[in-house]
């Protein structure tokens, strides 16, 4: 029985982060750089002026007591020769190992990351599956193909 109420839990957690990844893809396609950062810094964490000057914006999105993604946005200074803005998540607690980009331009990909020895989270895995079956997440095997 305990089985079913966690699957539950981590599809609905998989539900809350893909409508998150969906609000940060809005906000990278329609804010400048500086309503990015009003509208996405953690209280007390906006960009010190090496952050600014690289436009970039780190924050973390905590989905539960055991569950929190790691944010890094850019606006590369090439964004006014058309190359677009991008986020990456990197997943923390129960949702280790899981890595996340997206950008408008090239869509929202989910794979594992993890380094030699490293073990990913117990709902690592069941996250990503989870996300593929949604519209518009791709693996990273299905971009090197």
């Amino acid at each position: 029985m305990l089985g079913w109420g966690r699957k539950a839990a981590v599809k609905r957690r998989a539900k809350l982060l893909a409508r998150m990844i969906g609000l940060i893809m809005h906000g990278l396609k329609t804010k400048s750089y500086e309503q990015f950062v009003a509208s996405f810094s953690n209280p007390g964490g906006e960009p010190d002026a090496f952050d600014r000057s690289n436009r970039k914006l780190h924050f973390q999105m905590r989905i539960s007591p055991t569950c929190w993604y790691d944010v890094t946005a850019s606006y590369s200074r090439s964004y006014s020769r058309g190359e677009s803005p991008w986020v990456s998540l990197r997943g923390g607690g129960d949702d280790f190992g899981v890595f996340i980009t997206a950008s408008p331009s090239s869509g929202i990909t989910v794979g594992p990351q993890l380094a030699p020895g490293q073990k990913a989270g117990p709902d690592a895995r069941a996250i990503m599956r989870g996300l593929y079956a949604m519209p518009g997440f791709r693996n990273f095997a299905a971009i090197e193909r």
